[in-house]
Protein backbone atom coordinates (compact mmCIF):
# COMPACT_ATOMS: atom_id res chain seq x y z
CA UNK A 1 0.00 0.00 0.00
CA UNK A 2 2.83 2.46 -0.87
CA UNK A 3 1.93 6.07 -1.88
CA UNK A 4 -1.69 5.40 -0.91
CA UNK A 5 -4.10 6.06 2.21
CA UNK A 6 -6.11 3.39 3.20
CA UNK A 7 -10.03 3.92 3.58
CA UNK A 8 -12.59 1.60 5.49
CA UNK A 9 -14.44 -0.35 2.99
CA UNK A 10 -18.06 0.77 4.49
CA UNK A 11 -17.76 4.18 5.26
CA UNK A 12 -14.83 5.81 2.96
CA UNK A 13 -13.66 7.25 6.28
CA UNK A 14 -9.52 7.93 6.83
CA UNK A 15 -10.01 8.05 10.46
CA UNK A 16 -8.48 3.80 10.93
CA UNK A 17 -5.30 1.90 12.43
CA UNK A 18 -4.04 -0.85 12.36
CA UNK A 19 -5.43 -4.06 14.29
CA UNK A 20 -3.57 -6.71 14.58
CA UNK A 21 -3.43 -9.35 11.55
CA UNK A 22 -5.56 -12.59 11.18
CA UNK A 23 -4.80 -16.28 11.46
CA UNK A 24 -3.46 -16.21 7.85
CA UNK A 25 -0.95 -13.28 8.73
CA UNK A 26 -3.00 -10.77 6.51
CA UNK A 27 -2.81 -7.00 8.06
CA UNK A 28 -6.03 -6.02 9.84
CA UNK A 29 -7.15 -2.50 10.19
CA UNK A 30 -10.12 -0.84 12.78
CA UNK A 31 -12.33 2.10 11.19
CA UNK A 32 -12.61 4.55 14.65
CA UNK A 33 -15.84 5.84 12.76
CA UNK A 34 -18.15 2.75 12.20
CA UNK A 35 -16.23 0.52 14.46
CA UNK A 36 -15.57 -2.07 11.53
CA UNK A 37 -12.78 -4.38 11.31
CA UNK A 38 -11.42 -5.21 7.95
CA UNK A 39 -8.47 -6.27 6.17
CA UNK A 40 -7.28 -5.55 2.15
CA UNK A 41 -5.53 -9.14 1.59
CA UNK A 42 -7.50 -12.32 2.17
CA UNK A 43 -4.68 -14.61 0.87
CA UNK A 44 -4.49 -18.00 2.66
CA UNK A 45 -1.12 -19.88 3.59
CA UNK A 46 -0.47 -23.46 2.61
CA UNK A 47 -1.41 -25.60 5.42
CA UNK A 48 1.54 -28.06 6.23
CA UNK A 49 -0.23 -31.05 7.30
CA UNK A 50 -3.67 -32.59 5.21
CA UNK A 51 -5.52 -33.31 8.64
CA UNK A 52 -8.20 -31.26 9.69
CA UNK A 53 -7.35 -28.33 12.18
CA UNK A 54 -8.86 -28.90 16.00
CA UNK A 55 -11.34 -26.65 17.48
CA UNK A 56 -10.36 -24.49 20.89
CA UNK A 57 -12.63 -26.95 23.37
CA UNK A 58 -12.76 -23.05 25.05
CA UNK A 59 -14.11 -20.88 22.66
CA UNK A 60 -14.46 -22.95 19.31
CA UNK A 61 -12.03 -21.14 17.09
CA UNK A 62 -9.95 -22.90 14.96
CA UNK A 63 -6.36 -23.76 16.65
CA UNK A 64 -3.15 -22.87 14.52
CA UNK A 65 0.16 -24.56 15.08
CA UNK A 66 2.38 -23.93 18.10
CA UNK A 67 5.37 -26.22 17.58
CA UNK A 68 5.81 -29.27 15.30
CA UNK A 69 7.70 -32.34 17.44
CA UNK A 70 8.55 -36.11 16.19
CA UNK A 71 5.48 -37.70 17.26
CA UNK A 72 2.75 -35.13 17.50
CA UNK A 73 1.71 -31.63 16.70
CA UNK A 74 1.36 -28.63 19.35
CA UNK A 75 -1.92 -26.37 18.82
CA UNK A 76 -2.47 -23.23 20.25
CA UNK A 77 -5.68 -20.86 19.99
CA UNK A 78 -5.18 -17.25 19.29
CA UNK A 79 -7.68 -16.21 21.12
CA UNK A 80 -7.64 -17.69 24.26
CA UNK A 81 -4.46 -19.25 24.10
CA UNK A 82 -5.15 -22.71 25.09
CA UNK A 83 -3.00 -25.93 23.78
CA UNK A 84 -3.94 -29.51 22.30
CA UNK A 85 -1.79 -31.92 20.39
CA UNK A 86 -2.14 -33.72 17.55
CA UNK A 87 -0.57 -37.05 16.63
CA UNK A 88 1.33 -36.96 13.60
CA UNK A 89 0.24 -40.61 12.38
CA UNK A 90 1.20 -41.70 9.04
CA UNK A 91 -1.60 -41.79 6.15
CA UNK A 92 -3.74 -44.88 5.20
CA UNK A 93 -2.40 -46.27 2.08
CA UNK A 94 -3.78 -48.26 -0.63
CA UNK A 95 -3.04 -51.92 -0.51
CA UNK A 96 -0.07 -52.25 -2.27
CA UNK A 97 3.40 -54.16 -1.87
CA UNK A 98 5.42 -51.96 0.26
CA UNK A 99 9.08 -53.26 0.23
CA UNK A 100 11.98 -51.49 1.09
CA UNK A 101 13.67 -49.86 -1.96
CA UNK A 102 17.46 -51.14 -2.39
CA UNK A 103 19.09 -47.60 -2.02
CA UNK A 104 17.16 -46.20 1.33
CA UNK A 105 17.51 -47.53 4.73
CA UNK A 106 13.40 -47.04 5.92
CA UNK A 107 10.61 -48.11 3.99
CA UNK A 108 10.07 -46.73 0.87
CA UNK A 109 6.50 -45.02 1.88
CA UNK A 110 8.48 -43.22 4.10
CA UNK A 111 10.89 -41.66 1.91
CA UNK A 112 7.98 -41.02 -0.16
CA UNK A 113 5.90 -38.93 1.62
CA UNK A 114 9.39 -36.98 2.52
CA UNK A 115 9.70 -36.70 -1.33
CA UNK A 116 5.58 -35.45 -1.86
CA UNK A 117 5.91 -32.98 1.42
CA UNK A 118 9.06 -31.15 0.56
CA UNK A 119 7.70 -30.75 -2.80
CA UNK A 120 4.76 -29.20 -1.42
CA UNK A 121 7.08 -26.52 0.59
CA UNK A 122 7.38 -27.89 3.87
CA UNK A 123 11.01 -27.48 4.98
CA UNK A 124 13.76 -30.68 5.31
CA UNK A 125 13.36 -30.17 9.02
CA UNK A 126 9.62 -29.88 9.35
CA UNK A 127 9.50 -33.04 7.35
CA UNK A 128 11.90 -34.77 9.85
CA UNK A 129 9.71 -34.00 12.39
CA UNK A 130 6.38 -35.22 10.78
CA UNK A 131 8.02 -38.67 9.72
CA UNK A 132 7.96 -40.55 13.53
CA UNK A 133 11.36 -41.80 12.76
CA UNK A 134 15.06 -40.78 14.22
CA UNK A 135 16.28 -39.57 10.66
CA UNK A 136 18.45 -36.55 10.04
CA UNK A 137 17.71 -33.43 7.42
CA UNK A 138 20.23 -34.44 5.55
CA UNK A 139 19.45 -37.41 4.96
CA UNK A 140 15.93 -36.32 3.82
CA UNK A 141 18.16 -33.66 1.37
CA UNK A 142 19.49 -37.08 0.19
CA UNK A 143 16.30 -38.77 -0.67
CA UNK A 144 15.20 -35.97 -2.49
CA UNK A 145 18.04 -36.00 -4.93
CA UNK A 146 17.92 -39.57 -5.62
CA UNK A 147 14.01 -40.08 -5.96
CA UNK A 148 13.97 -36.83 -8.65
CA UNK A 149 16.66 -39.41 -11.19
CA UNK A 150 13.58 -41.34 -10.77
CA UNK A 151 10.36 -39.52 -12.34
CA UNK A 152 9.06 -37.77 -15.71
CA UNK A 153 6.38 -35.88 -16.14
CA UNK A 154 3.98 -37.38 -19.31
CA UNK A 155 2.47 -34.92 -21.65
CA UNK A 156 -1.08 -35.30 -22.72
CA UNK A 157 -1.51 -35.93 -26.59
CA UNK A 158 -4.89 -33.92 -26.72
CA UNK A 159 -3.16 -30.65 -24.83
CA UNK A 160 -3.67 -28.59 -28.17
CA UNK A 161 -4.07 -25.26 -26.28
CA UNK A 162 -1.42 -24.33 -23.53
CA UNK A 163 0.12 -21.22 -21.87
CA UNK A 164 3.79 -20.55 -21.89
CA UNK A 165 5.33 -18.27 -19.49
CA UNK A 166 9.15 -17.45 -17.42
CA UNK A 167 10.46 -17.04 -14.45
CA UNK A 168 13.87 -16.02 -12.88
CA UNK A 169 15.82 -17.85 -10.55
CA UNK A 170 18.64 -16.12 -8.36
CA UNK A 171 21.86 -17.90 -7.56
CA UNK A 172 24.74 -15.86 -6.26
CA UNK A 173 23.57 -13.06 -8.00
CA UNK A 174 23.30 -14.68 -11.14
CA UNK A 175 20.03 -15.26 -12.94
CA UNK A 176 18.33 -18.48 -14.56
CA UNK A 177 15.20 -18.62 -16.18
CA UNK A 178 12.98 -21.58 -15.67
CA UNK A 179 9.95 -21.97 -18.52
CA UNK A 180 6.22 -23.74 -18.11
CA UNK A 181 3.94 -24.77 -20.59
CA UNK A 182 0.81 -25.22 -19.12
CA UNK A 183 -2.56 -26.93 -20.31
CA UNK A 184 -5.42 -25.11 -21.01
CA UNK A 185 -7.79 -27.42 -19.88
CA UNK A 186 -6.52 -30.04 -17.27
CA UNK A 187 -4.29 -27.27 -15.63
CA UNK A 188 -1.03 -29.08 -16.12
CA UNK A 189 2.58 -28.59 -16.78
CA UNK A 190 3.26 -30.06 -19.99
CA UNK A 191 6.66 -29.32 -20.39
CA UNK A 192 9.73 -27.51 -18.86
CA UNK A 193 12.88 -26.31 -19.35
CA UNK A 194 16.12 -24.13 -17.40
CA UNK A 195 17.89 -21.83 -19.15
CA UNK A 196 20.98 -19.36 -18.27
CA UNK A 197 19.15 -16.95 -21.16
CA UNK A 198 16.32 -15.81 -22.36
CA UNK A 199 16.44 -15.85 -25.93
CA UNK A 200 14.34 -17.58 -29.20
CA UNK A 201 16.67 -20.96 -28.59
CA UNK A 202 15.08 -21.38 -25.15
CA UNK A 203 11.56 -21.18 -26.89
CA UNK A 204 12.64 -23.51 -29.42
CA UNK A 205 14.03 -26.11 -27.02
CA UNK A 206 10.71 -25.88 -24.76
CA UNK A 207 8.71 -26.59 -27.84
CA UNK A 208 10.73 -29.31 -28.62
CA UNK A 209 10.43 -30.91 -25.61
CA UNK A 210 6.43 -30.36 -25.88
CA UNK A 211 5.97 -31.59 -29.38
CA UNK A 212 8.63 -34.49 -28.96
CA UNK A 213 7.64 -37.04 -32.01
CA UNK A 214 3.82 -35.80 -31.81
CA UNK A 215 3.41 -32.58 -33.68
CA UNK A 216 0.33 -31.17 -33.83
CA UNK A 217 -1.82 -28.31 -34.54
CA UNK A 218 -1.82 -26.11 -30.86
CA UNK A 219 -2.78 -22.64 -29.75
CA UNK A 220 -0.28 -21.28 -27.77
CA UNK A 221 -0.76 -17.85 -25.21
CA UNK A 222 1.94 -16.15 -24.26
CA UNK A 223 2.99 -12.37 -22.73
CA UNK A 224 4.42 -10.14 -24.87
CA UNK A 225 8.01 -11.27 -24.38
CA UNK A 226 9.99 -10.78 -27.65
CA UNK A 227 11.55 -14.20 -27.87
CA UNK A 228 8.14 -15.73 -28.41
CA UNK A 229 8.76 -14.56 -32.17
CA UNK A 230 10.45 -17.42 -33.26
CA UNK A 231 6.95 -19.03 -32.41
CA UNK A 232 5.65 -17.71 -36.11
CA UNK A 233 9.51 -18.43 -37.71
CA UNK A 234 10.35 -21.87 -36.76
CA UNK A 235 6.42 -23.20 -36.38
CA UNK A 236 3.25 -23.07 -39.12
CA UNK A 237 1.38 -25.47 -36.66
CA UNK A 238 1.09 -22.95 -33.67
CA UNK A 239 -1.10 -20.27 -33.62
CA UNK A 240 0.87 -17.79 -31.23
CA UNK A 241 -1.68 -15.39 -28.96
CA UNK A 242 -0.57 -12.71 -27.27
CA UNK A 243 -2.21 -11.27 -23.73
CA UNK A 244 -1.20 -8.31 -21.61
CA UNK A 245 1.25 -8.74 -18.77
CA UNK A 246 -0.34 -9.99 -15.74
CA UNK A 247 -3.09 -12.11 -17.52
CA UNK A 248 -1.41 -15.60 -18.28
CA UNK A 249 -2.97 -17.08 -15.28
CA UNK A 250 -2.71 -20.29 -15.69
CA UNK A 251 1.58 -20.53 -15.68
CA UNK A 252 1.32 -17.40 -12.91
CA UNK A 253 -0.03 -19.25 -10.50
CA UNK A 254 2.11 -22.05 -11.25
CA UNK A 255 5.27 -19.59 -10.60
CA UNK A 256 3.72 -18.67 -7.38
CA UNK A 257 3.60 -22.49 -6.38
CA UNK A 258 7.09 -22.60 -7.35
CA UNK A 259 8.16 -19.37 -5.72
CA UNK A 260 6.71 -20.89 -2.49
CA UNK A 261 8.88 -23.96 -3.11
CA UNK A 262 12.03 -21.97 -3.49
CA UNK A 263 11.60 -19.50 -0.55
CA UNK A 264 11.14 -23.13 1.62
CA UNK A 265 14.47 -23.70 0.43
CA UNK A 266 16.47 -20.65 0.70
CA UNK A 267 17.77 -20.98 -2.34
CA UNK A 268 19.95 -23.73 -4.26
CA UNK A 269 23.46 -25.16 -2.73
CA UNK A 270 23.94 -26.78 -6.54
CA UNK A 271 22.63 -24.82 -9.40
CA UNK A 272 23.11 -27.85 -11.48
CA UNK A 273 20.59 -30.14 -9.45
CA UNK A 274 18.49 -27.15 -10.64
CA UNK A 275 16.42 -28.88 -13.59
CA UNK A 276 16.10 -32.03 -11.20
CA UNK A 277 13.99 -29.51 -8.97
CA UNK A 278 12.22 -28.05 -11.43
CA UNK A 279 10.88 -31.62 -13.32
CA UNK A 280 10.01 -33.03 -9.37
CA UNK A 281 8.20 -30.15 -8.63
CA UNK A 282 6.27 -30.86 -12.08
CA UNK A 283 5.75 -34.44 -11.46
CA UNK A 284 4.42 -33.78 -7.92
CA UNK A 285 2.11 -31.03 -8.57
CA UNK A 286 0.35 -32.51 -11.76
CA UNK A 287 0.04 -35.48 -9.47
CA UNK A 288 -1.74 -33.49 -6.73
CA UNK A 289 -3.62 -31.90 -9.24
CA UNK A 290 -4.90 -35.09 -10.73
CA UNK A 291 -5.23 -36.70 -7.08
CA UNK A 292 -7.02 -34.17 -5.47
CA UNK A 293 -4.17 -32.91 -3.36
CA UNK A 294 -4.42 -36.65 -1.86
CA UNK A 295 -0.91 -37.04 -0.80
CA UNK A 296 -1.72 -41.21 -0.04
CA UNK A 297 -2.68 -41.22 -3.63
CA UNK A 298 0.20 -39.41 -5.12
CA UNK A 299 2.45 -41.85 -3.26
CA UNK A 300 0.77 -44.36 -4.84
CA UNK A 301 1.26 -43.36 -8.09
CA UNK A 302 4.84 -42.60 -7.95
CA UNK A 303 5.37 -46.27 -6.22
CA UNK A 304 3.56 -48.11 -8.80
CA UNK A 305 5.86 -45.83 -11.43
CA UNK A 306 8.90 -47.37 -9.57
CA UNK A 307 8.14 -50.36 -9.03
CA UNK A 308 6.84 -51.14 -12.87
CA UNK A 309 10.20 -49.38 -13.91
Amino acid sequence: MQNSVVSCPKCGSTNIYKNGHDKYGNQQYFCKDCKRTFRLVHSKKHKLFSFPYPKCPVCGKTMQIHKIKKAFVKFRCRSCHTRDEIPTNLPQFVPLPFDSFKFFRFPIFIVLKAFVLYFKAVSLRSIRDSLNIKVSHVAIYKWILKLSCFFSILVPVDAFKVHGDETVVLFKSKKYYVWFLVDHETNLIVAWHVSKYRDMGQVKILLEKFFGNNERTIELITDGLGAYGAVKILYKNINHIVVRLGQNNQCESKFSLFQDFVRAKRGFKNIENLPMYVNSFCVVRNLLKLNGNDIARVMSVLLSSITTS
